[in-house]
């Protein structure tokens, strides 16, 4: 019982879940440019802009269109041009739009750079991964915070980010389309893909191939924990950042994806499973697949046994991941998802019901919202985020964790339970998207985070580039940095009783 109440929450999580409407790709006046800057690849030359000692080269096509007969296709090698191509907008996004429709042409990538760097600089590199719960997002300019990259680009590192198939078209099995070869996990295909590219193009942009630190949120924290265990991702990255990053997650069983896409073929009128299926289903407008019910699970990693086996817990208790420096860590209300309400502690059994208070709230408040928002972060985030920490550490590779609680003071009325999903974004990136405007307190926090993940992305530890001295995770003081309303803070068995009934229900469930 105690099992069921700590989990079912978890069960019930999204991975994002901010409104369509605020993952607007940023307008094209954000790149104004004092001038222009060509870079020449193996693909052609590339036309960009400058713009305050930065350079932004946007919308470059790393993989082919995937549309037509590539569709549910691993993505093929992108297009050559000749001339210069303009590149100074971002491409078209993955993101699932309003009224189902999506834009399949999407597979682009962004590279924003100081100015002056050049070929043989060899600078530090950061690959960033965004997150939409496999649905939604794009690589640049959604929930909160522009994440183009300029301020790592001020410090005198290579930003990278990219965009990914989304929805139907990269997260999607079906019995025709397996019997191809590789199938389900189309985007992390593309992922994978554009840090190919990477390896083959960013020294070209004054860029370090074999430093490349990858980082994602959400569902981009969960991709760079799959890349990590994924073989074929090895030798793409040397580090990595993990964001709200559920490290206890569970790839959906292949079977059962193909279940649903043979439903979904069949409410569009294909059946069968074979290569007709298979062409006809590439015909179809995506739209002729519409998702229903409930956003959570709509799309995501599958168990296809070729790049995902199982879940990420698992793979690192087996010690199959990427054993490289990591940091990892979660905000203080990522229950902000799902939103639970005290009507769900009260459908708790009494005993069950004493059994959480003493844990959540040993003070006796009574806050039933408060502690149902408590259960439902530390399932999904702040317990898993140890039980990574702890297996990659006994792996013998370095973790840096941290917890992020920030609540700017204007926002504390709406915000009663911590920091949202998604909040860290804009400090990390240094820039918020209007409306949203920083205090000085919330620019010193920001300009310390900022700082510590570009010295991580320099050399593979985030020391002390904040002002104050981050510990490395050991199994002795298990310390963390906590980034609250009063600036950066080292903690030690942080929220430890909360951790460990987690981490028990967790077994359990084993």
């Amino acid at each position: 019982m105690i099992r069921r109440s700590l989990l079912a929450v978890s069960a019930a999580f999204v991975l994002a879940a901010a409104p369509l409407a605020s993952l607007a790709q940023a307008p094209a006046e954000a790149f104004a440019s004092d001038a222009t800057q060509v870079v020449r690849i193996k693909q052609g030359a590339l036309k960009g802009t400058v713009k305050d000692g930065v350079a932004y080269t946007l919308g470059i096509p790393y993989a082919a269109a995937p549309v037509g007969d590539l569709r549910w296709k691993p993505p093929a090698p992108g297009p050559s041009w000749a001339g210069e191509r303009d590149a100074s907008k971002p491409g078209a996004s993955c993101s699932l739009q309003q009224g189902g429709t999506q834009d399949e042409d999407c597979l682009f990538i962004n590279v924003v750079r100081p100015a002056n760097a050049k070929p043989g600089d060899k600078l530090p590199v950061m690959v960033w991964i965004h997150g939409g719960a496999y649905i939604i997002g794009t690589s640049m300019g959604s929930f909160g915070g522009d994440t183009d990259g300029t301020n790592f680009a001020k410090t005198g590192i290579v930003a990278v980010s990219l965009n990914y198939r989304l929805g139907r078209a990269g997260w999607f099995a079906h019995p025709a389309l397996t019997k191809e070869g590789a199938t389900g996990n189309y985007g992390m295909m593309d992922q994978i893909a554009a840090l190919k590219w990477v390896q083959a193009n960013i020294g070209q942009f004054g860029g370090d191939p074999k430093n490349v630190t990858i980082y994602g949120e959400s569902a981009g924290g969960i991709s760079v924990l799959y890349l990590m265990l994924a073989p074929q991702a090895k030798g793409l990255f040397s580090k990595v950042v993990a964001e709200s990053s559920f490290g206890r997650f569970e790839p959906k069983p292949l079977a059962e994806a193909e279940a649903q896409g043979v439903e979904a073929a069949k409410a569009a009128g294909v059946t069968g499973d074979d290569a007709a299926a298979a062409a006809a289903l590439r015909k179809l407008p995506l739209s002729a697949m519409p998702y229903t019910g409930s956003f959570v699970g709509r799309a995501g990693p599958i168990a296809d046994g070729t790049y995902i086996t199982g879940g990420i817990a698992e793979g690192f208790a087996a010690g199959a991941e990427a054993k490289v420096p990591l940091m990892i860590g979660g905000n203080s209300n990522e229950a902000s998802l799902v939103r639970p309400q005290a009507a769900q502690f009260d459908a708790l059994p009494a005993p069950l019901q004493a059994v959480v208070s003493k844990v959540f709230d040993p003070e006796g408040t009574g806050d039933k919202a408060r502690i149902m928002n408590d259960v439902t972060t530390v399932n999904m985030i702040t317990e898993p985020d140890r039980n990574i920490a702890r297996l990659h550490t006994k792996a013998g590779a370095p973790v840096w964790l941290y917890y992020f609680s920030h609540v700017p003071e204007a926002a504390k009325a709406r915000q009663p339970y911590g920091a949202r999903h998604t909040d860290e974004i804009r400090y990390v990136f240094g820039a918020p998207t209007a409306p949203i405007a920083f205090t000085p307190q919330d620019k010193a926090l920001s300009d310390a985070m900022n700082a510590y993940w570009a010295a991580f992305a320099k050399a593979g530890d985030p020391d002390s580039a904040g002002g104050v001295a981050w510990p490395k995770f050991t199994a002795e003081q298990e310390g963390q940095v906590e980034f609250g309303d009063g600036g950066v803070t080292v903690r030690e068995h942080f929220l430890k009783a909360w951790r460990d009934a987690a981490e028990m229900a967790a077994n359990l469930k084993k």
